[in-house]
């Protein structure tokens, strides 16, 4: 939810596990185990469930390093009624999405690198199409402080299959986050991305522009997000996101509970719920 309300303009400011659906390289940020469970509510009985982890290995394995992730997303349709060529009932269907991802991450001195393996399956009644597909990045903190850069290219493998394609998307983003912005308790960024086709080329080219807002006190954190989509306007919706953010300290375990308002696209408006912890 945090990376919906910023509009998802996540690419270059994405530093924790839901960098893996963004940018794989964000999870080299991660410094201690995460956990996270997402829900989201759409139209028609169609649900969204996600759960992602990722695991720092510069303890258990500090030979290799970097952080592995997973994430698993289930698409719920529902269930639909079937007819027959004349109209008439014929029992019940349904359909759903399955999206299954492992990415690994690490950094190199000011460079952060990631890249991530996705298993993709669509069903509907008894038709099945599956495909495999690639997502790999960069984030480059260069010396100015505050400054991410994020490059990343994503679903590549997955053009001109029998089945169904997804296209190829060249990400470049930039994220500028200033902390003691107003009082020594806060901090602020802003991320600014664009989504260029690769292949094919005839896909539009979208823009996001995303802002947070963080006041801290003893043991919690309050958040405030907004985002703007524009030129995109085929499947994620163009206009005004907004999310919200809570976060506590449970002696040894960091709770965040997140919110985000999505405008309306081909799934109509959707509000995202998501649990997550450190640990």
């Amino acid at each position: 939810a945090r990376s919906v309300g910023m509009g998802e303009a996540y690419s270059a400011v994405g530093d924790d596990v839901a960098s893996i659906q963004y940018n794989p390289a964000g999870l080299a940020s991660v410094l201690t185990n995460e956990l996270s469970f997402t829900y989201l509510s759409l139209y028609q009985g169609v649900n969204l469930e996600s759960i992602a982890v990722a695991v720092p290995l510069d303890t258990q394995l500090p030979a290799i390093g970097g952080t592995l992730a997973a994430n698993v997303n289930l698409i719920q349709g529902g269930t639909f009624q079937r007819t027959d060529d004349f109209g008439n009932p014929d029992g019940t269907y349904t359909a759903g999405d399955d999206v299954i991802t492992l990415a690994y991450a690490r950094s190199f001195g000011l460079i952060q690198a990631g890249a991530s393996v996705k298993f993709i399956q669509q069903q509907i009644d008894t038709l099945q199409s599956s495909l495999f597909a690639a997502d790999m990045g960069v984030v480059v903190t260069p010396s100015f402080p505050g400054i991410r850069v994020g490059l990343s290219l994503k679903n590549v493998g997955a053009q001109d299959n029998s089945g169904y394609d997804l296209p190829m998307i060249f990400d470049a983003a930039i994220s500028y986050r200033r902390y003691e912005l107003l009082t020594y308790q806060d901090d602020g960024a802003l991320s600014l991305e664009s989504d260029v086709p690769v292949h094919p080329i005839d896909d539009k080219v979208g823009m996001r522009v995303g802002a947070e807002y963080n006041f801290k006190w003893v043991g919690s954190r309050a958040t405030l997000r907004m985002g703007y989509r524009f030129l995109d306007e085929d499947l994620s919706g163009v206009g005004f996101t907004l999310g919200a953010g809570y976060s506590v300290d449970l002696e040894g375990a960091v709770v965040f509970l997140d919110y985000a308002f999505a405008p309306e696209d081909v799934f109509g408006v959707s509000n995202r719920v998501s649990l997550s912890t450190d640990f």
